[in-house]
């Protein structure tokens, strides 16, 4: 009896020394990345022309070829996931994916959160209305309906605003297609992805006054995921120094945004 309680006692033992060493290891993201040979990384879809679905039904925009380009150096194939703004960053945290490539403001609120790569594109935040719109800006609107898409940084902007009225979006293809349709007075959004989609699509919409405020865009990883850090910051300073990123800013906005991230 007392040798089975022996064996048993020894049994508990190495059971808990097991389960505290895997509870105890730490998960290496980017060489799980190398193993699967996958960079998995989220975004709406709906904000050309950084992400967005073409006519073919193919996820495309300056954000996949960023995430290509980053894939490709560290060796492995990019998979885009599609995810509703406001739950990405908890889709993050919660290991459903490895990276947000999707045109994310860094805010020190994130920050909280996860860490950021360098900054790979600035922009701002701009009130695009119709071009017979007899304001100059934000403020000379009375009630006016003004669409934004939820859980960005433009959102927590307008929430403030008292003249307004915020009709929230889940993308920005909804937010711009209800300006287009008279459904609101303006929007807000960046302003880059509103000369894109004016310009692309022949709508008729325009910036009005002053940008609200310039943001910072970078790449979301989750806290504690340094050598994926580090591994994305390497690849994003080859493509500048190597002048791939110029190909690519070129390529959808007509413009070398070299210079604004160096």
């Amino acid at each position: 009896m007392k040798n089975s309680k022996k064996v048993l006692m020894l049994g508990l033992i190495l059971s808990m020394v097991f389960v505290l060493g895997a509870c105890g290891k730490e998960t290496n993201t980017l060489e799980e990345v190398k193993e699967s040979g996958e960079l998995s990384f989220a975004m709406t879809a709906q904000y050309p022309p950084f992400n967005f679905s073409n006519d073919d039904g193919e996820i495309v925009g300056f954000d996949i070829d960023i995430a290509k380009e980053i894939a490709e150096r560290l060796g492995v194939e990019a998979k885009p996931i599609t995810a509703e703004w406001d739950g990405i960053l908890t889709g993050l945290m919660g290991g459903n994916f490895d990276t947000v490539i999707g045109s994310m403001a860094i805010t020190p609120e994130r920050e909280e959160q996860v860490s950021f790569s360098r900054p790979y594109y600035y922009d701002d935040a701009q009130l695009f209305t119709k071009e017979e719109t007899e304001v100059e800006d934000i403020s000379e609107f009375e009630d006016g309906n003004i669409g934004v898409v939820v859980g960005t940084t433009f959102e927590k902007e307008l929430l403030d605003m008292e003249n307004i009225n915020v009709k929230s979006y889940q993308g920005d293809v909804d937010n711009i297609r209800d300006l287009e349709f008279g459904r609101l007075d303006g929007l807000i959004t960046a302003k880059l992805v509103g000369l894109y989609n004016a310009a692309k699509d022949d709508i008729d919409m325009e910036p009005v006054g002053e940008p609200l405020y310039r943001e910072e865009i970078g790449i979301a990883i989750r806290k504690d995921d340094d050598e994926l850090l580090q591994a994305i910051n390497d690849a994003l300073e080859d493509m500048v120094e190597d002048g791939t990123y110029k190909e690519l800013s070129e390529k959808w906005f007509e413009y070398d945004m070299t210079d604004e991230i160096e």
